[in-house]
Order: structure tokens, then sequence, then C-alpha cells
């Protein structure tokens, strides 16, 4: 168990990230000066070169505007003459993707006194991007902390911190700017983010939280539906109390193929063991063929080929019969697991309505283990679901609260039933 814990871990930590893009100013534009700035405090040098650097910000002459800006820097009356000048430059800089100099125009304007209300927003919005263009990533962190703690954020900014979080290993902090990115792109009607989902289970599974990790495993798997979320969900089945290899791994992987999840050659292999052995000859040829045919033998070639010829010897023989006679003799044992056993098979080679019909019969006639009694029913919804029978699959499941496994993948299999 131990074993395993460290191999999910590494896999939950393996999950992809991606890439979270810095913060853009969103409406750095023209700056129209104050008519007092025109009619009383300004010099001529310095309303000439304002307005021809402004009117070069309008028609995107950046670097005239900032020219411009600086020649009307020496005949600024105040701070609020510089701070003009500072927008115009802090706006050009931006638009030409001079980060520093956005830094020092942005932070220079802020300090001087002139932006204020929503501005002000904006500008620790663009700051904090040419922080973190810059490497600052402290500062970008900071600046973004006090625009969502002061005003709320969207969902990039939310994630933006949480990621920040998660490298700097503050799992907590970064599983609840997470949750609250998930929960804010909701409110903005955007598609579900993948980022932002693999942020929260990373941050949930390093910082041990595992319960949680699950939890969100189940909220998001059936969300993006793909293998990277259903594979450690559908694992966690080996963690149930009282789970056992021999009893429940091979419905483990059937389910892992029901979510289109890849299996392993050596899983493959084993999948194909276990069939056999549980009496699943046709199943056992199915995934085991694929191997041999490109002779993929795994470790063991000699001791695979006697398996996968026996496989094929059984397989024809309940074909030919075989499960009609199984079928027979269930009649005339004493509990129903035979007849369990046999829908099992029948289900194996896809006869659906045989497989639900026996399956039914043997939890009928009883006398079996209880453990075994809530994996017949996990696998009679799983004939029920694959006969096209949803809404009966998914009450078949709502039923079962065994511990080995059973309850676990019965909610798997809810789950997919609802893709």
């Amino acid at each position: 168990m131990q074993t395993f814990g460290k191999t999910l871990r590494s896999s939950a930590s393996a999950i992809g990230l991606g890439l979270l893009t810095a913060f853009g100013l969103a409406s750095v534009v023209a700056v129209s000066a104050p008519a007092a700035v025109a009619q009383v405090k300004a010099k001529k040098e310095f309303v000439e070169n304002f307005d021809a650097a402004n009117a070069a910000l309008q028609g995107k002459q950046f670097q005239v505007a900032i020219d411009r800006a600086n020649a009307a820097q020496p005949h600024a009356a105040d701070n609020a003459q510089k701070c003009y000048l500072d927008q115009i430059r802090t706006a050009a800089f931006f638009a030409l993707q001079k980060h520093a100099d956005v830094i020092k125009s942005g932070e220079s304007a802020i300090s001087l006194g002139c932006i204020q209300g929503p501005q002000l927003v904006n500008y620790k919005k663009m700051l904090a991007g040419a922080y973190a263009e810059t490497g600052n990533e402290a500062k970008a962190v900071e600046l973004t902390k006090e625009i969502v703690d002061a005003n709320g954020g969207d969902s990039t900014q939310y994630a933006f911190l949480a990621r920040r979080d998660l490298d700097a290993k503050n799992y907590g902090g970064a599983a609840s700017y997470a949750q609250k990115a998930i929960e804010q792109l909701q409110k903005e009607g955007k598609p579900p983010n993948a980022t932002y989902y693999n942020i929260l289970l990373n941050a949930q599974s390093q910082g041990g939280n595992m319960d949680q990790y699950y939890a969100t495993l189940e909220r998001v798997a059936p969300i993006l539906n793909k293998p990277d979320y259903w594979r450690p969900l559908i694992m966690r089945t080996k963690n149930e109390s009282k789970y056992r290899k021999d009893d429940a791994l091979l419905d483990v992987y059937r389910t892992l193929e029901a979510a289109g999840v890849k299996l392993t050659t050596e899983e493959q292999l084993d999948m194909g063991e276990l069939a056999l052995n549980r009496g699943m000859a046709v199943e056992s040829e199915r995934v085991l063929s694929p191997l041999m045919q490109a002779g993929v033998t795994g470790a063991d070639a000699d001791r695979s080929k006697r398996l996968f010829t026996k496989a094929q010897q059984d397989a024809k023989a309940d074909k030919a019969g075989g499960l009609e006679q199984s079928e027979k003799d269930a009649a005339t044992k004493p509990t129903g697991e035979v007849y369990a056993v046999t829908g099992e098979s029948y289900m194996s080679a896809g006869n659906y309505a045989k497989a639900i019909e026996l399956m039914k019969k043997g939890l009928e006639k009883g006398q079996i283990e209880p453990g075994d009694e809530q994996l017949i029913k996990l696998r009679l919804g799983m004939a029920q679901f694959k006969a096209g029978q949803k809404d009966e699959a998914r009450k078949t499941w709502g039923e079962i609260n065994g511990d080995n496994g059973s309850a676990w993948l019965a909610k798997i299999w809810t789950s997919l039933s609802k893709v």
C-alpha cells in the first residue's frame, strides 16, 4: 500500500500544469491634460511637447511619443505635469514591450499621485505583468495579491497566484486560489480550464491532502474526460480496506478500458491472465490477442504464449457450448455464484442480455459472500450499461456499498455513464 501511495503521488505530480501568461494592461490610452495645465501652470515648451507626445501616442508612433515626453520633462512645473508625462511614456513603453521601462515609468506615475481609482488597478495589473516578464516573480505576486484582495480578481489572476504558490510549495494557498480560479471561470461563462484543475490537483497531492485530491478527480474526470484524470481516480480502488487483487483487479482494468485509458503492456498481460483465471476465456483471448500478434510477450515469453494458447482453447470451448453447459450446472449448485460467473462470462463475450439474466439469477439464488455479492452487482451494472440500460445500471450501482473496491468503481461507472 505504501509503495502504491508513493507511485500515486508521483503520478499526481506529473499532471501537466501548462503555462499561465503574465497580465497585460487593458487600457493605457492617450493622456488628456486638465485645462489648468494648459492655461495656468504649463510653460509653452511643456505644452508643445506634451501635445506632440500625446498625438504621437494616439498615432502609434511610440518612440516619437517617448522622445517628445522626454523633451517636455525639463519644463514640467509640478508633480502633476511630470505624472502626465510618465503616463505617456508608460503607455508607449508598454506598446513596445519594454518591460523594465514600463516598470520605471509606471511606478513613477503612481508615486506622483495622479493615478487613482480604476486606473490605479489597471496600472498594478500592467506592472504585475511587467515584473513577471523581467523575472521579478515576488513583486508580480505581491501586486496581484493587492489587486485581488482589494477588488476581487478574474480567473487568470487567481490562477496566476495559485501557480506561484504551488511553485513556492505553499500548497494551501495554491489550492485556495486554484479553486477560486475555477469558480470565477464559471462566473465568466468560460469553458473549464485543465490548467486550473491541474494546479488544484497538484497542490492537494503534493500537500498530502489525498481525500481532497480524489474528490477533485471525481469532479474533474467527467468534465475534462481525459485518461490523465480517469487513471488515478480508478487506480484509487486499490486503497480500499478490503480490496483484493484476485477479486477486483480485473474490474479495475475493465473500468480503465471503459474510460478510454490505454493499458500498459504489463497491465494487458495481467488482465488477460486474471480473466483466464476467473474463467473469462473469451475476454482473455480478446485482451491477449493483439499483444501476441505483435510479438509482445512481456518478460516471460514462454509463459505468456502458454496462457494465450489456453485462452484460445477455452474460448473456443465456451463458444461451442461451454457457457450453456455452465448455465445448466449453475442450476444444481447450492449458491448463485456459478450463475453469476457464467453471466460475467457472457458479458465478456458481448451477450449482455444473457449476462444480465444470469447475474440476476445468481443474486436471487443468494448464499454468496457479501463482498462477492457487491462485485456481482457492479458487473451487473456494467452489463446493463453496455446493453444500453443506463438508468437501470445507475440504479444497480447505487445499491452497492462494499469496501472491497465495488462501491468506488460503481461511483466511477456512474460518472462514466453520464459523460
